[in-house]
């Protein structure tokens, strides 16, 4: 499936990070800054502190060096790589101004994950293409976090009805995406727990073969989430009448409809349906109509 641009994640960076990071006193130094760009990292500076940090491959990275970027006391954003593992999750952990962090291709586990409950000041995390041992679970301690408000999963068949029961303990989301993952519509129905849950995007599974992720049972599930003002459904075959079943949605602002297998005659009936809310539609391209076809089924 082919993302649009507003999801292309912040993990997904080409730099790389293949040194020891200068000590936490030091982070300020122009001399240190300019050492981390000839390395070839993202480096973001405000008011001569390091505040962003951007990597692709953590392979290379020791527990050394995670307990360096543990010292920079004003880093705001942290995007992480290949090979972050739970070592240097819970090493990280407890960052004090750390907003936002993001992973692409982490080999944390849940044990790993829930350190993070320590970086309170977390508002949001994304995490692209988990490894195996990540199920979702451990998202559930992240309840702790008080401002955490946006959040995504997304490429990993592990993460599956058991990882939305624990995105469901989140009671403070605002946000949650996911794509590309293994749940059903039966962890759909939990994120109902989600009461100030606004925006949603749930995409399919990459898979030719039932279960589904994005079905007119999906969409009568997430007809149960009335705070929702934006949502997002990502590659299948729905219908008319389960579409309408959003007329439930009171605050709804927004419905983009992404590879979504309609015509023009249905989505013009789908707007007289809902004329408060802005419908975005494209049609499924070659790759999605295979999927979706061997989902549900060829026509």
């Amino acid at each position: 499936m082919k993302c649009p641009p507003a999801l292309l994640p912040l993990a997904v960076l080409t730099f790389s990070l293949t040194f020891s990071f200068a000590p936490c006193g030091l982070a300020g130094d122009p001399a240190v800054v300019a050492a981390l760009q000839a390395k070839g990292a993202q480096v973001t500076e405000t008011a001569g502190e390091i505040t962003g940090l951007a990597f692709k491959d953590n392979k290379g990275l020791t527990e050394a060096d995670y307990r360096q970027i543990r010292g920079l006391d004003h880093l705001k954003m942290l995007s992480c790589g290949m090979g972050l593992d739970d070592a240097g999750v819970k090493v990280l952990a407890g960052l004090p101004a750390l907003e936002q962090f993001s992973t692409n291709g982490m080999t944390a586990s849940d044990e790993g994950v829930r350190a993070l409950a320590a970086c309170k000041a977390l508002r949001s995390i994304a995490f692209f293409h988990p490894g195996k041992s990540f199920t979702g679970t451990g998202l559930a301690a992240l309840a702790a976090i008080p401002n955490l408000e946006r959040l995504t999963v997304a490429g990993s068949t592990e993460f599956g009805d058991d990882g939305l029961a624990a995105v469901a303990q989140l009671s403070h989301l605002k946000e949650f995406r996911t794509w590309h993952a293994g749940a059903t519509v039966e962890g759909i129905r939990k994120l109902q727990a989600l009461k100030e849950l606004k925006s949603l995007t749930i995409g399919q599974r990459l898979a030719n073969k039932p279960p589904v992720m994005v079905s007119d049972d999906t969409v009568a599930a997430v007809a149960g989430m009335p705070s929702l003002e934006m949502l997002s459904l990502q590659e299948s075959r729905l219908t008319l009448p389960a579409l309408a079943k959003l007329k439930q949605l009171p605050n709804l602002k927004r419905l983009t409809l992404d590879g979504i297998d309609l015509t023009e005659t249905q989505i013009a009936a789908l707007r007289q349906q809902l004329p408060k809310t802005d419908i975005k539609w494209t049609a499924p391209n070659d790759a999605a109509r295979k999927r979706i076809g061997g989902l549900f089924g060829t026509q």
